[in-house]
């Protein structure tokens, strides 16, 4: 039972326990929930003070009670409890002014008891990710600031270089500045066809910038399993960071999802450098991306799904600005048109040599001069599998 979700239900109708308890009787037995139940809001506030709670599940209709602003307080007061909002009125008016005030979600009365047992699954999935989320960020805040032992939990969190699996190869690498930096790639399997891949770059090259970027990569990670859309994802990782970000940081971020089974490659932009496509047989060119706002800066910021088919042989890159403003002794930048001039000399090759490959000419160009940022790519290349007929 000490691994049970805690349910506190808020309901003024005399046969709303024995209804949940009958509806949800064998997650009960098993230990997967445990309900407490209330027909008051003072009674509420009274238990909230003395435990805590999971998931809130009201209805707002109940007379005398100002819903839409209890729920509200509960949202600054118990951030990562959510509320279920139950109403008799489903007028989109309502609805709105619930969602708004910070409900995670609604059902319609009479209650549907299907439809309520998938919302508080789901709701229990978000509500065990930001607990995850959670744990992270507590730990990280009880850390030494030891420059060494925050390199090395930035680079901990890092996944390795590479991949290769059925029609995928990807090489990633990240050569920091200083000690620490807030440079992060990642890239992991979002089911058997879908692979996920993020590129960020965090403002500031201190201690609390690679804190702040473990923060979001863990945040990056976690929604991802969630919502299956990076639009989406990035809406409720942009969020949470301006919910709980004190330090006035941001990162700028590129996340797309790449699918073996249609080559499609579906990415959302926040802020950051466009992603580089090299042909196997015409010119390089940049992905069409609305560039977006960086995580973290506003709240109710909406970022957009763009999609691209990659043919056979194709690669994608993503990069930070680490890349293209690498500057030289006279203060010349690397710039985008070096840039291309590296991808139009390797059409045909790996990912893990075009990344090494334009390290070199990185440094090459620099010429000794000191590096000032972060240097971070990651590519990924369709490359289908020969199928040989065995006759």
């Amino acid at each position: 039972m000490a691994n049970s979700i805690k349910i506190l239900v808020l309901d003024d109708e005399e046969d709303t326990k024995d209804l949940f308890q009958q509806e949800f009787r064998h997650q009960i037995e098993r230990g997967d929930y445990s309900f407490y139940f209330s027909m008051s809001s003072e009674e509420v506030s009274n238990m909230l003070k003395e435990e805590s709670f999971d998931i809130f599940i009201t209805d707002i209709n109940i007379a005398g009670f100002d819903g839409i602003t209890f729920i509200s307080r509960l949202k600054d007061t118990y951030p990562l409890m959510k509320t279920i909002v139950t109403s008799a009125y489903g007028d989109m008016n309502t609805l709105r002014a619930v969602m708004r005030s910070g409900a995670h979600d609604f059902v319609i009365k009479p209650i549907d008891f299907r439809d309520l047992t998938l919302t508080i699954e789901n709701t229990v999935s978000t509500v065990l990710e930001l607990k995850k989320a959670a744990v992270t960020a507590k730990k990280l805040s009880a850390i030494s600031d030891e420059l060494s032992l925050s390199a090395q939990l930035q680079k901990s969190i890092l996944p390795g270089n590479s991949l290769k699996y059925g029609d995928v190869d990807i090489w990633a690498d990240s050569i920091p500045a200083a000690e620490v930096g807030g440079d992060f790639y990642d890239f992991f399997w979002l089911d058997e066809t879908k692979v996920g891949i993020v590129m960020a770059d965090v403002s500031g090259k201190n201690v609390t910038a690679a804190m702040f970027s473990i923060i979001a990569k863990t945040l990056i990670k976690s929604f991802s399993k969630i919502y299956k859309s990076p639009a989406e994802c990035f809406r409720k990782v942009n969020k949470t960071l301006c919910e709980e970000n004190v330090t006035t940081m941001f990162v700028t971020a590129m996340y797309g999802i790449f699918d073996m089974e249609t080559h499609e490659l579906t990415y959302t932009n926040a802020g950051h450098l466009p992603i580089a496509v090299v042909h196997p047989s015409k010119e390089p060119s940049f992905l069409e991306c609305d560039s977006g706002i960086a995580l973290g800066i506003v709240e109710d910021t909406k970022f957009q799904d763009n999609k691209y088919v990659l043919s056979p042989g194709e690669m994608v890159m993503m990069y930070t600005d680490g890349v293209t403003e690498a500057a030289n002794s006279n203060g010349e930048e690397f710039d985008f048109s070096r840039l291309i001039s590296v991808l139009k000399q390797h059409p045909i090759t790996t990912p893990k040599l075009l990344v090494n490959d334009l390290v070199v000419a990185i440094k090459r160009f620099v010429n000794g001069a000191p590096q000032s940022d972060d240097i971070t790519t990651l590519c990924l290349k369709y490359k289908p599998r020969v199928v040989r007929n065995v006759t």
